[in-house]
């Protein structure tokens, strides 16, 4: 038998936390965080905040609203195993509140710059890439003129997620590399909003290579002069995968194959409106209880209450009637990332540790 040749929780984790009317200090992770994803998971209000090493720590993504960039230091600072976050915050560290954050490792803030004309780009970028784990983020200034941006990966990444940081919009998730539909690299969402998905050629129509990903001339993945980011993620054997299934509307649901048991998912209908449903699983942190398990929708105020996406040792399964991951003939798109590998990089049955 193989092992993987890494761990999970080295390069993505998902912690659960109380909030406080103080700084608070995240010192459990195996690494140093270069991407934080926060929800709130009690009551009601609080955004979706996204934060990134690159950008820094008074620059944030609000995509459940249509805003530009956040400058609210919510984080105050990155450490080698988590993060401190400023206290008293709604969106990431308020007491009374509850909260589940996910981690994602790049490459330690570490960027590189990539000029225009340079390895097949013709937009110039800076990016700082986990190529281990299949994930970069990927800054540049847009041009207003359809063109390609390298990515850092050396593989083709399959889910991208673009942010217009100076224009109020939601984002663009582009959903790539798939053979469920016809033409994925056409294929659009708004990252915490409820609306179906798009095909439009305006934001991307070239599905990415091995070295770069195109953009289209719409304003939300490409203006001209202003800031845009970009998160990339490929897929890897036995930690991440990415792609498309068909609901069922009955409560068996349809597997979907990971090669892994998950410890996130995150699942969009492309033809409803529909919320971005996730499920965590695996859980450690404050205030859990017995319970390690947390369900959240990033552009709704409530947080799931019932575990219908249930996790298996190598895929998931949407074991519900809801429109939210399970209507009969309706495509859902979804990225999922693994808690314990089922088969390691070379594709036969692993062991974890």
């Amino acid at each position: 038998m193989a092992f993987i040749s890494f761990q999970p929780h080295d390069h993505f984790d998902s912690l659960y936390y109380d909030g406080s009317d103080s700084t608070l200090t995240i010192n459990s992770l195996a690494f140093k965080p270069d991407a934080l994803l926060f929800k709130r998971s009690n009551g009601s209000n609080g955004d979706t905040i996204f934060n990134n090493s690159t950008r820094g720590v008074a620059h944030n993504w609000k995509p459940s609203q249509s805003n530009s960039t956040d400058t609210t230091v919510y984080v105050a600072s990155y450490t080698s195993n988590g993060c401190t976050l400023t206290g008293n915050l709604e969106n990431t560290n308020n007491s009374g509140d509850k909260y589940v954050t996910n981690f994602w490792k790049a490459n330690g803030a570490s960027t590189t710059t990539n000029g225009a004309g340079v390895g097949g780009a013709s937009i110039a970028s800076v990016y700082q890439a986990n190529t281990t784990a299949g994930f970069s983020i990927v800054t540049y200034t847009g041009t207003g003129t359809a063109g390609t941006i390298k990515h850092g990966l050396s593989v083709a990444p399959k889910f991208i997620m673009v942010k217009n940081t100076e224009q109020a919009d939601r984002g663009k998730v582009l959903c790539m590399g798939t053979t469920f539909v016809a033409d994925p690299q056409t294929d659009n969402l708004e990252f915490a909003y409820n609306g179906a998905g798009g095909d439009s050629t305006s934001y991307n129509d070239t599905a990415p290579t091995t070295a770069v990903f195109s953009v289209g001339t719409d304003a939300m993945t490409n203006q001209d002069t202003k800031a845009m980011e970009a998160y990339c993620f490929a897929e890897v054997q036995g930690y991440s995968k990415f792609g498309f299934y068909s609901g069922t509307g009955n409560v068996r649901g349809t597997k979907v194959y990971c090669g892994f048991k998950p410890k996130y998912v995150l699942i969009k209908s492309i033809g409803g409106t529909d919320d971005w449903a996730s499920k965590i699983s695996g859980l450690t942190g404050f205030g859990l209880g017995g319970q390690r398990t947390r369900n959240v929708r990033y552009n709704s105020d409530t947080c799931q209450t019932t575990a219908n996406i249930q996790f298996e040792g190598n895929g998931f399964r949407c074991a519900t009637t809801s429109t939210y991951c399970n209507q009969e003939d309706t495509k859902y798109v979804y990225m999922a990332f693994a808690e314990m590998p089922m088969v390691g990089s070379n594709g036969t049955i692993a062991l974890a540790t």
